[in-house]
């Protein structure tokens, strides 16, 4: 009997930490994203859709609302269909601005996109852009 009330107690306690947690997840939201050049005030600068390739490095810059609770969301970085960065981030209130970068090798021409992703692995927002030196 001792057993069966240790896993009910281990069961409650477990739906008591994991539904804020996915409620939460539910509620984080994008509310700006874009690719640029440098950050400066925690703001993007030279944001365009389309970059030279000797560009150097680029910056993702997003603003998430609706955090109940400390998370993290992760910024995906995909040049082609090619998975090139994994960069994880943490959120801090109910409105953070956060933002990884990606050095940009001259020869990695083409399309390029930018996930958000939630913790628990949903697609908040995407972004595509390019590299690429022709007009």
């Amino acid at each position: 009997m001792k057993y069966w009330k240790q896993t009910l107690l281990m069961s409650s306690l477990m739906m008591v930490l994991v539904i804020p947690a996915i409620g939460q997840a539910e509620d984080l939201q994008v509310h700006g994203l874009a690719i640029g050049t440098e950050i400066a005030e925690r703001a993007p600068q030279g944001v365009e859709g389309k970059f030279d390739p000797a560009v150097g490095k680029l910056y993702a810059f997003t603003r998430v609302v609706g955090a109940e609770h400390r998370t993290r969301v992760h910024h995906r970085w995909y040049w082609g269909e090619q998975l090139m960065a994994d960069v994880e981030l943490p959120v801090q209130s109910a409105s953070w601005r956060t933002w990884s970068s990606k050095n940009i090798d001259p020869y990695w021409t083409g399309t390029w996109k930018v996930e958000v992703v939630g913790e628990d692995g949903r697609i908040l927002d995407t972004i595509m852009f390019a590299v690429d030196d022709r007009s």
